[in-house]
């Protein structure tokens, strides 16, 4: 499992959990601009891991 779609997997992947974990050990809100930053980054990550589970699968 030598691919770049692999890498990019592993990166998504890790990228969501952090942040999902930052997110639900706040100890309070962020503000309105920081959390629109915050989604925008988890989409991101979340669209990338997505991607890269279909480029994996289309190579094989």
């Amino acid at each position: 499992m030598n691919s770049k779609w692999a890498k990019l997997m592993l990166m998504s992947g890790l990228t969501s959990g952090w942040l999902l974990y930052e997110m639900a050990t706040a100890s309070e809100s962020p503000r309105l601009e920081l959390a629109f930053v915050q989604y925008s980054l988890l989409a991101c990550a979340l669209i990338g891991l997505v991607g890269s589970v279909m480029m994996l699968a289309s190579d094989r």
